[in-house]
């Protein structure tokens, strides 16, 4: 058995295993604390946690209206290379900038 099965097991299954093993006083116990103690009981391996996400970098204000700048640019040549999708990508992108803008003030 592997610790993704027991995680996967309903709280009575659980319980019955415990007994199984040889512990007592599983009526009171939680699926946390039946899963740590069928861990210890049968000798399974745990997986690492993954690290969470973190956000990316908070900008200020003046970093907002420098990116806006940037892509502003980045529009400008679009348009002259006729290229309608980067246009467009930009367009989004700016306007997604100038509402965050908004929020910060």
């Amino acid at each position: 058995m592997e610790y993704k099965d027991l995680v996967k097991m309903n709280l009575p299954d659980l319980r019955e295993e415990a007994k199984k093993a040889g512990a007592k006083g599983t009526t009171g116990m939680k699926k946390d604390q039946l899963i740590e103690l069928l861990v210890e009981a049968m000798d399974i391996k745990v997986p690492e946690k993954k690290p969470a996400k973190t956000k990316s970098k908070v900008l200020g204000k003046d970093d907002i209206k420098k990116k806006i700048d940037e892509l502003r640019a980045a529009r400008d040549k679009a348009r002259a290379d006729k290229n309608k999708k980067q246009v467009t990508m930009l367009q989004r992108r700016i306007h997604g900038f100038k509402r965050r803008l908004r929020k910060a003030a």
